[in-house]
This record gives structure tokens, C-alpha cells and sequence, in this order.
């Protein structure tokens, strides 16, 4: 098992990466095509969250190796 799959950078990932698929849900249901783009716009927003967690999370596990060694 990963020890890091339970770090806080990757449970914040999961959580941002759960918030852009609501906002793609709504983006589908949208109708109108200015709330579609909104909620696409927040999709993207979650995604760099979620991304930047991970890329934090990749930065403390090698600091973490580094000092193992």
C-alpha cells in the first residue's frame, strides 16, 4: 500500500478532483450556454487545485527520501 495515498496533499486532491466532477455534472445539465461555460470554468479551477496539491505532495515525498537516505 502506498504511505502516501493518506497524505493531507493527496486527500486534498481527491477532494478537488470530487468538486470539478460536480461541476462538470452541472455543466451538462446547464441549458444555457453562459452557466455551461461557468461551470466548465470552475472544473478547470479544481483541477489546477487538485494538481498543485499533488505536485506539493510529490515536493514533501522526496524531501521526505532525501532525508531517509
Amino acid at each position: 500500500m502506498d504511505k502516501w495515498a493518506d497524505a493531507p496533499g493527496e486527500r486534498d486532491a481527491i477532494t478537488f478532483l470530487k468538486e470539478r466532477e460536480d461541476c462538470l455534472a452541472e455543466a451538462a445539465k446547464s441549458d444555457i450556454p453562459s452557466a455551461k461555460a461557468q461551470w466548465l470554468m470552475f472544473a478547470d479551477e479544481w483541477l489546477k487545485l487538485a494538481q498543485a496539491a499533488r505536485a506539493q505532495r510529490s515536493s514533501e515525498e522526496a524531501a521526505m527520501r532525501a532525508t531517509v537516505k
